[in-house]
């Protein structure tokens, strides 16, 4: 039912975190070199896969969802179905999705030719392995981005910590990092290819090591290796891990953005010990204090979860006024959802979703607050302009600010700008 692969076309839906998404990307690239075209989901294809996500069990749900709408989409396809969802699935549950590929979280780096595998065989495959064996890094490279401006590097997979709620140690497998040497080679190959800025990016990215090489010092080496025109980013990194090393590093060299995304989940004590996060909330904010007074233009976001189990309307005021007082310059703000297997699904006192809702949308209207009060301390702003779009030429500033900027002349790549206002969230101007 298959076609030769001269002629096949291919799609792909990516769920769950940046990481999902940078690895989607490896997969369409190895495929369109081998000829393949990628076509959206919403269209007659060939080749259907679905990258998903386990993190809650609505993402599960969710994962599910895109599985059947795939299947039901294109019937003829070949079904593949890969990622953190089936890595978490048993036996049984795998096989009801009737999918003709299916890869865990290992060997993900093999996929393209397993589908070349399958399309050959035409027999099911199933590569699902226990995450205890998962103990080398697999690489998988991306050479180029849509936005031939940022790229991302995956440097690091895994995670150690087990914070209460979250799936991602049983999905992923434990800590695990890139070899330093063929991080700073990708490095290279993406600025060959015009890239201005890259965001080093994992599931704990903060957790990297490899041999004598933690982050800091890794960070070091792509800042000596690579030329002086391009920028570095760190996606998401854990309080316990910002360094005084990381933030020399920043102090001392301007082409590291002046951005960190630390996750503190919640701003009340008690919640955090349910969380099983390693700090307190005084320890949070004493570590933010110290990297603004050494980085005084440093902008911090965060991520926060609204409705944990047992979280009273006392500890969520309390993570409303440690929020409030900490200033940081945006919010994504996620309401608990509950995965089976966690030691939070075993907790008893779920939070009313309405209740929850409620407090999303408190935290959401502070974090719009907040965003606008740390825009305003910067004008002109340095941005890396990504892509021309509605009229518009778009772009982030170093502290991870989105611009829209109007323009009777071409502008690309990093340039300097005087804003004329905040809107929603973003700076507008126009540039001679």
């Amino acid at each position: 039912m298959w076609k030769d692969k001269e002629s096949m076309k291919f799609s792909i839906i990516t769920l769950g975190c940046k990481v999902n998404a940078y690895e989607s990307q490896y997969y369409a690239g190895q495929l369109e070199e081998l000829g393949y075209e990628q076509v959206s989901p919403e269209k007659a294809c060939d080749i259907c896969i679905i990258n998903t996500c386990t993190v809650t069990n609505t993402a599960a749900s969710k994962s599910r969802q895109k599985i059947h709408y795939a299947k039901r989409m294109n019937p003829n396809a070949l079904c593949v179905v890969v990622g953190c969802f089936v890595q978490c699935a048993s036996e049984e549950e795998r096989k009801a999705l009737d999918a003709d590929l299916i890869v865990g979280a290992k060997q993900k780096n093999e996929l393209v030719n397993l589908i070349q595998q399958a399309l050959k065989d035409h027999e099911k495959i199933d590569v699902v392995h226990e995450v205890t064996q998962f103990k080398d890094f697999e690489a998988m490279p991306v050479h180029c981005f849509e936005s031939m401006h940022r790229a991302f590097l995956k440097v690091q997979d895994g995670c150690n910590q087990f914070c209460s709620y979250c799936a991602i140690p049983f999905a992923r497998g434990r800590e695990r990092s890139l070899n330093h040497e063929q991080v700073i080679q990708i490095a290279k190959d993406l600025c060959d290819k015009g890239h201005t800025e890259i965001v080093l990016t994992g599931i704990h990215t903060g957790r990297y090591f490899d041999g004598e090489y933690d982050l800091a010092k890794l960070m070091k080496a792509l800042l000596e290796n690579t030329p002086d025109y391009v920028y570095y980013r760190i996606s998401s990194i854990e309080i316990t891990e910002v360094s005084d090393e990381l933030i020399g590093l920043m102090q001392e060299n301007s082409r590291m953005c002046h951005h960190l995304h630390i996750p503190v989940q919640s701003a009340c004590n008690e919640t955090l010990k349910r969380m099983n996060r390693p700090y307190t909330i005084e320890q949070f904010k004493e570590k933010i204090e110290y990297i603004r007074s050494c980085i005084p233009d440093i902008s911090i976001s965060t991520d926060v979860i609204a409705g944990f189990v047992q979280e009273s309307d006392e500890e969520f005021e309390t993570t409303y006024k440690n929020l409030a007082e900490l200033e940081l310059s945006f919010f994504h703000v996620f309401p608990y959802s509950k995965r089976n297997g966690t030691k939070a699904s075993t907790l008893k006192g779920e939070i009313n979703g309405k209740i929850a809702k409620a407090r999303v949308a408190r935290l959401l209207e502070l974090s719009n607050e907040c965003r606008k009060r740390d825009m305003q301390r910067f004008n002109p702003v340095q941005v890396l302009i990504e892509r021309q779009q509605d009229g518009y030429y778009t772009g982030y500033t170093n502290q991870y600010h989105p611009c829209k900027i109007l323009s009777d002349t071409s502008i690309s790549g990093r340039i300097t700008f005087e804003w004329q206002r905040i809107e929603d969230g973003t700076y507008y101007g126009k540039k001679d």
